[in-house]
Formats: C-alpha cells, sequence, structure tokens
C-alpha cells in the first residue's frame, strides 16, 4: 500500500519535453507517500510502463535483463538470434496506464556469425573501443533499475591485458549510487545490496555502496584495475523493486581503459 495525494501534471524538465504527474522522492516523502515502481526518476507510484528482450536461443540466464524502462537513449542489448529460418526473438514494450509520452525509436541490426564486431555470448551490453563508458540502464533517467542481472562486456584489444575502470567525472547524477543506506565509503561487502562485479582476483570483487574505487574502506573516488589476462567483464546485479529504496538511488557510470601488457 502507499499513500495518496491529490497531485496535478506537471511538464518533465528533459529534451523529450513529456508531461505527467512528476514527483521527486523528497516530494513524495514529504507529502507522506511511497516511492514506489521500477523507474520513472523517483516518481511516487509504478509506472508500469517496461521493455523486454527475449531469445529462445540465449545460453545464459544473465544473457539480457528481465525489462528495462525509462530514459534508454544511446543503450544497446546484444542478444543471441539462432541460425537462418530461426525464431530470433523479441522485443515487448508494455505500457502502462499513466498518461505520460512514450517514445522509442528501436534500431534492430542482425550480425554475422563470423563478425569482429559480434558480441560473445552472454553479454548483454559490449564496447568496442580503447576507452569508453559503461552506464546502467536509464541512468540518464536518475534512477537504478530493479532486479536486474546482466554482463557488459569490452573486447580486448590486441596488445592489451587489462581494464582500468572510475567514476565518471560528473556531478549529476551520481556517476555511483547502488545503496541508500551505506556508508560513503567504497566497499565490497555487498551480498544484501547492489552490486557490480569485476574480476581483480580470481574471484570477482564486489563493489556497491556510493563510492567506487580500489581500496575498500576509503570515502574519496579511485580507480580499480581488473586482472591481467582475464576476460573484460563488469557483471550487474540489483535487487527487485520492493520498496527497498531504488526510487532514490542513480545507478552507475563508469569510465574504462584498456591497459597495455
Amino acid at each position: 500500500m502507499m499513500g495518496l495525494f491529490e497531485n496535478g501534471a506537471c511538464s518533465a524538465v528533459t529534451s523529450l519535453g513529456t508531461t505527467g504527474t512528476c514527483l521527486s522522492a523528497q516530494e513524495c516523502s514529504a507529502q507522506e507517500g511511497t516511492s514506489d515502481g521500477n523507474c520513472g526518476s523517483g516518481s511516487c507510484g509504478g509506472t508500469g510502463d517496461s521493455l523486454t528482450v527475449i531469445s529462445p536461443h540465449s545460453t545464459s540466464v544473465s544473457a539480457f535483463p528481465p525489462a528495462v524502462c525509462g530514459i534508454l537513449t544511446g543503450q544497446h542489448m546484444y542478444f543471441e538470434s539462432g541460425r537462418m529460418g530461426d525464431s530470433a526473438g523479441q522485443v515487448n514494450i508494455l505500457q502502462g496506464t499513466g498518461t505520460a509520452d512514450r517514445r522509442y525509436n528501436i534500431k534492430v541490426s542482425f550480425i554475422h556469425c563470423n563478425s569482429l564486431v559480434r558480441a560473445p555470448s552472454g553479454c548483454t551490453q559490449y564496447f568496442t573501443g580503447r576507452t569508453g563508458t559503461i552506464t546502467s540502464y536509464n541512468f540518464p533517467g536518475g534512477q537504478l533499475l530493479g532486479n536486474q542481472n546482466y554482463a557488459n562486456c569490452i573486447r580486448q584489444r590486441e596488445g592489451y591485458c587489462s581494464v582500468e575502470y572510475s567514476e565518471t567525472q560528473i556531478t549529476s547524477p551520481d556517476p555511483f549510487d547502488l545503496d541508500a543506506n551505506s556508508p560513503s565509503t567504497v566497499s565490497d561487502n555487498c551480498m544484501n545490496s547492489n552490486f557490480i562485479t569485476i574480476p581483480i582476483t580470481r574471484v570477482p570483487s564486489m563493489r556497491c555502496n556510493t563510492v567506487f574505487g580500489g581500496l575498500p574502506g576509503t570515502a574519496i573516488p579511485g580507480t580499480l584495475q581488473s586482472l591481467e589476462n582475464v576476460p573484460f567483464v563488469m557483471n550487474v546485479l540489483t535487487r527487485p523493486s520492493d520498496g527497498n529504496g531504488l526510487a532514490s538511488l542513480t545507478g552507475f557510470s563508469l569510465d574504462y581503459t584498456q591497459l597495455p601488457c
């Protein structure tokens, strides 16, 4: 159950010019409401909108997230489509009962089986540059999505053996915000939190809380270097949207740089 209160329409200050009933998490709390839903930038009440990609040819349970929503401009998904003549898969778009405008323009590309740009099996996002930025889905919308379990992969360049990660140098949205109820320090003790994993040892190391870096316990953001000669993969796992504070979390935006051997 959530508290209800009168709320008129408002205009969102975005390039999309969308309208709807908009409240920040703070405004919602002040009016005795409960922030809920797995997207909507902290709006009060679930939006009911989602986009889901499914394929009968996936070889991994974490090959793609179960559902995404919010602002996804510039983001992508890879999934296995099988051979010619098979059902490649499908994209399901669910629209809730809200009156806000929805806009989407989805590009679908088939990639040859032997192509150099084909993503490895099990990779939802695939980055091919020596440097780049990896963001959580709906990061531009300012809210972390719940119930996610997927892999971000980087194509290893010849002569490069590891990857260095760091927070993107921006102030808004917060470039690393995965747990509202944690100390503002680097943490690798994340079993009950939303977290990412990066292979800095033979056992991938977790990172959660609100500060990203290499040394747990520090309050200043830093860099984290992956182990040499292992797959360049960052896994993402978030908890279900069950009222545990996801509405106030922004997700992550991490820059990466491949390092020479």
